[in-house]
């Protein structure tokens, strides 16, 4: 009997339980929904719908600043051409101008019949143009502060117009989903530096340090992220604009590349070669003579050969072997002094120098830290690379 009742007891606290998990039993339905996947912001351009509302009375109170330009997924009904079609398009833009980018997202819901909605965002892209004008800080200030939006959004700059990277590209697939996931070749290529999260860009600009976000650019059938902006520590504006060989020279610094592939030149036959990079390590030492400040930088990398124009030689010799790894290391080196070169003269630390001296010699930095862009742009850098060629591809063969 009484095992009865402790099961009876057992079923009716499994029901409770069951009861106040019922999730979003209160929640719209997703086709009610507009899921907001990409923002781009540009200066203040109305566009053509915009200036027809305008007219006929649709307009409100607002400085023209900002046009921003939301994305929205088209949700897929069961049984509808959506979603038996794979090159139909799935997803719609709307403009707005104005000037907070919170009232501009209200606005919109005086266009559609579904309200915009956050949790789904995934990338923010900013013209470099808009941030010549206005602060990071202030442009973002909404999305930090709205709990809806996680604070995983990745953030990009172009040096073209915003929106034209959410324009549909590619048939049948969403703008911002194709950006925020170009980042996952990062293993295949050295000139890609790390996805930025929105989280990532609250410290330095708290503590007005200079910081890059990727570049991306548009043509008229695709896009390519390419390059990176320079946001400057003391204003958060745009700094400058980094080429990829510039960000592939900052991968090196850091140390932070995972992949990719480093061409080099033979001197002796013209020919190029590559290095398939495996795995890259870099130290910055920060050096500290009385008032004098220099850094030492040694990155070191193991990787194979994988093509080469060459192959009369035996390339496996030691002698052939040595002669590869220091056109490798030559060719950092040059990547690392161009890029260095570049943070110096627009006055900008993106590489990780204040850092390392800040942690190397504290005192010293709180000496220099309000000023640290400026400063760094007359402090000598040495580098030094160390490469390792583990193997070479089986197709190469060696000489008889």
């Amino acid at each position: 009997m009484k095992r009865v009742r402790s099961g009876l007891l057992g079923m009716v606290v499994l029901l409770i339980i069951c009861s106040t998990l019922s999730g979003c039993w209160s929640s719209s339905p997703v086709e009610d929904l507009n899921l907001e996947t990409g923002i781009a912001m540009d200066i203040a351009t109305e566009s053509s719908q915009e200036e027809q509302i305008n007219q006929k009375g649709g307009d409100y109170p607002k400085k023209e600043l900002i046009t921003g330009t939301f994305q929205f997924i088209i949700p897929e009904e069961s049984g509808g051409s959506n979603s038996s079609s794979p090159q139909a398009k799935k997803f719609f833009n709307i403009t707005e101008t104005g000037d907070s980018v919170f009232e501009m997202l209200r606005e919109i819901s005086l266009r559609t019949n579904r309200p915009p909605i956050g949790q789904h965002l995934k990338t923010i892209i900013i013209s470099s143009s808009l941030l010549r004008k206005i602060p990071l800080y202030e442009l973002l200030d909404f999305f930090l502060g709205d709990n809806d939006i996680r604070l995983s959004v990745q953030l990009l700059i172009s040096t073209d117009k915003a929106s034209n990277a959410l324009q549909e590209k590619n048939p049948g697939q969403i703008p911002a989903y194709i950006l925020k996931d170009i980042f996952q070749n990062r293993k295949r290529n050295a000139r890609l530096i790390k996805p930025v999260a929105l989280v990532k860009v609250v410290g330095p600009m708290k503590s007005k340090g200079s910081f890059i976000l990727p570049n991306v650019i548009s043509t008229e059938n695709e896009i390519k992220v390419a390059g990176a902006g320079i946001i400057k520590g003391k204003t958060q504006t745009y700094g400058g604009f980094l080429n990829e060989s510039e960000v592939e020279g900052l991968m090196w610094i850091k140390g932070q590349l995972v992949g990719g592939v480093l061409k080099g030149n033979d001197p002796q036959t013209g020919k190029n070669i590559a290095y398939e990079i495996k795995a890259v390590k870099s130290r910055i030492k920060a050096i500290v003579q009385g008032d004098d400040i220099s850094f030492q930088v040694k990155m070191t990398s193991e990787g194979r050969v994988s093509e080469v124009f060459n192959k009369k030689e035996n390339l496996r010799s030691n002698a052939v072997l040595g002669q590869e790894e220091s056109i490798f290391q030559e060719k950092v080196n040059s990547l690392a002094e161009q890029t260095l070169a570049k943070m110096q003269k627009l006055q900008a630390d993106v590489g990780g120098f204040g850092e390392a001296l800040r942690i190397q010699h504290p005192k010293v930095w709180r000496k220099v830290k309000e000023d640290w862009d400026t400063t760094f742009s007359t402090i000598p850098v040495r580098f030094s690379t160390d490469i390792h060629i583990e193997d070479y591809g089986s197709s190469i063969t060696t000489a008889d």
